[in-house]
């Protein structure tokens, strides 16, 4: 890192870039991005007050199916009265209680992790309820029915309305956090965007600080084109902080050499209230990480673990794979038989579609799939390249043809767009040959292009992926494969839900299919 202590605060330091916020003599009520503070302490009690109605509306709701749906089905249940619901009024109020105590009001984390750690602790409060309820012996006066039902809706009524009231106060400024980025390379880039698109963590990246003087006159942008300017250098932070009464700051410049960064971090951290070291690490697994120290905490030290490689992490996904693929099946069969006809008489040739596909450790197996293509879809390929040579370039950077391909049916293009040409697959998940969720089930010939990216074969290839609800086929063939070695080396059975969740969103938008 190259200190240049010659700028000065307010000053043109590298050509032509403007630091209207940073004038000597202004207050810090008078900057823009200064943001309102009193404001921002409403956050924490607004969202537990959306925390509080969430669960007594979970409550509420789980009353009126208990009520009016469940009798209807089974109609030797007996009665449940109101007192069985004010029974339950202490519930909103342990579950707050238990969401402070995870530090869920002063965490801020995208909607998908957010979610995971809400249904686990969600999951636990309610198990805290049962006990109490059987330890004070009030069993009599509580339905149990009634309690599980809540559970299972706060599941899902939780993490709604929690993301909805994030949105919203994010919108009126009181769970927006102004922020300064300590470096303006690709990786500041990488939180601005991710902050953009992940309002629900209500970070407001209001400026940079780099010494470089390329990145000082051409500072990042936002998608919409808006430039979020570089402030001044790094030995300015201390100055900057104090005009601008931002106190959290991200550094992420992780090219700057080690001992540089403990100096700046150390420096920083007299003054910051949250500081966010990105450190140099990217692409190591983060699923798990547990961080301790040794040595009087001299010495950093993270503890990694390989969940995929775990008997019983495997055995939970395995179960869980089953379990729901029998359930799917019974959903979908009269679907897949409709397609079925739709298939035959649209073409010639099989229903089915098999081809060999790369499963766990390298080993080959058939892959089911409804036939989307004509029976001498490879000639017709053939053909279509040699006469096309974009359309070439095309398969060559993607493995697939985005505006037109010719070997596709009428019917397949549609099957194609929904992704109902891999349902046959729930089949080769009961056989045990892929998984709900995992890596691209790759083709033989595939497996010399993935290079150094083995890991991906460590586990089942999966219906759907990560790849699948990022873009799907829109994503270059090198990406997928940096996509699927993350999935494999961060494996969670929530990451696998989330995906699961996120892949129906995907596949009605029909989005990047082709």
């Amino acid at each position: 890192m190259s200190y240049n202590k010659s700028l000065e605060i307010g000053t043109a330091t590298a050509g032509p870039v403007e630091k209207p916020y940073l004038k000597a003599g202004q207050k810090k009520a008078d900057m823009p991005f200064a943001g309102n503070g009193s404001l921002r302490l409403l956050a924490i009690p607004l969202l537990m007050g959306t925390d509080l109605l969430s669960f007594a509306a979970s409550i509420g709701l789980a009353y009126i199916i208990r009520v009016f749906a469940l009798p209807a089905v089974f109609v030797s249940l007996p009665y449940t009265s109101l007192d069985y619901l004010y029974a339950l009024w202490w519930i909103p109020f342990l579950g707050v209680v238990f969401l402070l105590f995870e530090k869920m009001y002063s965490k801020r984390l995208p909607f998908w992790q957010e979610a995971g750690q809400l249904v686990k602790t969600t999951t636990f409060v309610f198990l805290v309820a049962i006990c109490g309820v059987f330890l004070t012996k009030q069993g009599g006066s509580n339905s149990r029915t009634l309690v599980f039902l809540a559970w299972a809706i706060s599941l899902f009524i939780i993490p709604a309305l929690r993301y909805a009231g994030k949105i919203l106060l994010a919108k009126l400024h009181i769970w927006e956090k102004p922020v300064i980025i300590l470096g303006a390379g690709e990786t500041g880039k990488l939180i601005l965007h991710t902050f953009h698109h992940e309002p629900v963590i209500g970070y407001k990246p209001v400026g940079f600080l780099d010494d470089d003087n390329y990145k000082q006159k051409n500072p990042p942008k936002l998608p919409s084109g808006e430039e979020i300017p570089v402030l001044g250098t790094f030995d300015e932070a201390e100055a900057i902080m104090e005009r601008s009464g931002i106190r959290d700051l991200i550094i992420a410049a992780p090219g700057l050499p080690g001992n540089d960064l403990v100096q700046l971090v150390n420096r920083l951290q007299r003054k910051a209230y949250n500081l966010l070291v990105i450190p140099n690490l990217f692409g190591m697994a983060m699923e798990g990480v547990e961080v301790q120290n040794l040595f009087n905490e001299r010495t950093l030290v993270l503890k990694i673990k390989n969940n995929l490689n775990d008997r019983f992490n495997m055995a939970v996904k395995m179960t869980f794979d089953l379990l729901l693929s029998f359930v799917l099946l019974t959903i979908v069969l009269p679907v897949m038989l409709i397609l079925a006809i739709a298939i035959k008489l649209d073409s010639k040739g099989p229903i089915i579609y098999t081809d060999n596909r790369i499963g766990k450790s390298g080993r080959e197996f058939k892959c089911y799939k409804f036939r989307t293509m004509f029976p001498d879809a490879d000639f017709i390929l053939k053909k279509y390249l040699s006469k096309y040579p974009e359309a070439r370039l095309q398969w060559e950077k993607y493995a697939k043809l985005k505006d037109f391909d010719p070997r596709v049916t009428r019917v397949g293009a549609v099957l194609r767009r929904f992704s109902f040409d891999e349902l046959p697959q729930i089949f080769n998940v009961i056989k045990g040959d892929m998984s709900l969720v995992g890596p691209r089930p790759y083709l033989p010939r595939e497996k010399v292009s993935m290079g150094g990216r083995e890991d991906i074969l460590l586990t089942r290839p999966g219906i759907t992926g990560l790849w699948q609800v990022s873009g799907r086929n829109e994503i270059e063939f090198s990406e997928r494969l940096r996509m699927d070695s993350w999935y494999v080396r961060n494996w969670s059975l929530w990451l696998d839900i989330s995906i699961l969740i996120r892949t129906i969103a995907v596949v009605i938008r029909g989005k990047g299919a082709y």
